[in-house]
């Protein structure tokens, strides 16, 4: 039997060299492109703000030598120009905290949030559970160049997320983000601390106690909030944020376990 008898043409069919014609003279999809004045607004703040800055930072040498020679240096704000900082991009070596009121900014609760969400989701997949406990070092360069990453990332894990003055973005307080929306258990979290950051962040420090003793009050069964479980088991080892002493830039646990008394040798070396 013919090849053309056998297989007949399909209905409707066209020939290969008509179809390849049509795909290539076809018009382009229409693709929605960006506000053309959005985009103007990005250009002229690039032109007028961060060009002439990143201009600026020549000078930055020169302003090393006046400071190491005695002169006078303007002081600037410190941040990461990644993070939308752009004011700190200038000829300054003088550094400043900024606006430690204002950690953790907006920015920055975005990226600790989601931190969070992946450390507990590898938890999740490697272990099949949630992590019952995690700890965590904050140190103050850090919470300087990202406005607050690791204050976030410790407010996400135990359910809570910072709350801010609508008109100076300054932090505020915290609120409690009810179970129900949360979806998973509140994690309990030691937090280990800079001893600069203690003295550059003490509001930060007490936030963080505040959310933490608030979440141990929650009214919730125990896998719903490990904070709260080990609280009822141990009050001493829950949300602690440990840290040296005043005056000291690096805490002594050696010198800590010697002075302390025989019964809390064991419960340092268990959460040293």
């Amino acid at each position: 039997m013919p090849w053309s008898k056998r297989w007949p043409p399909l209905i409707g069919a066209r020939p290969r060299r008509t179809v390849a014609a049509t795909v290539l003279n076809a018009p382009p999809p229409v693709v929605p492109g960006p506000d053309p004045a959005a985009v103007a607004r990005v250009l002229q703040f690039a032109c007028t703000e961060v060009v002439p800055r990143l201009a600026a930072t020549t000078g930055e040498i020169g302003a090393v030598l006046r400071a190491l020679s005695g002169g006078y240096v303007p002081a600037g704000p410190s941040g990461s120009p990644t993070r939308g900082l752009v004011n700190v991009l200038a000829d300054r070596a003088e550094l400043l905290l900024g606006r430690p009121k204002a950690i953790p900014s907006a920015n920055s609760w975005d990226t600790g949030a989601a931190l969070a969400e992946s450390l507990l989701a590898r938890h999740l997949a490697d272990e099949g559970s949630y992590p019952r406990c995690v700890g965590l070092t904050i140190w103050g360069t850090s919470a300087m160049r990202t406005q607050g990453d690791d204050i976030a990332e410790v407010l996400a894990l135990i359910g809570c997320r910072p709350v801010w003055d609508e008109a100076s973005r300054r932090v505020t307080g915290f609120a409690v983000v009810p179970a129900e929306e949360l979806g998973r258990p509140r994690i309990d979290v030691t937090v280990r601390i800079s001893g600069f950051f203690r003295d550059a962040f003490p509001h930060v420090i007490a936030l963080l106690d505040d959310a933490m003793a608030a979440i141990a009050r929650l009214d919730e069964p125990p896998e719903l909030n490990y904070l709260r479980a080990h609280a009822a088991a141990d009050h001493a080892a829950h949300g602690d944020c440990a840290g040296p002493r005043p005056g000291s830039s690096a805490p002594s646990l050696v010198r800590t376990a010697r002075a302390a008394p025989a019964d809390r040798r064991a419960e340092l070396a268990r959460r040293g």
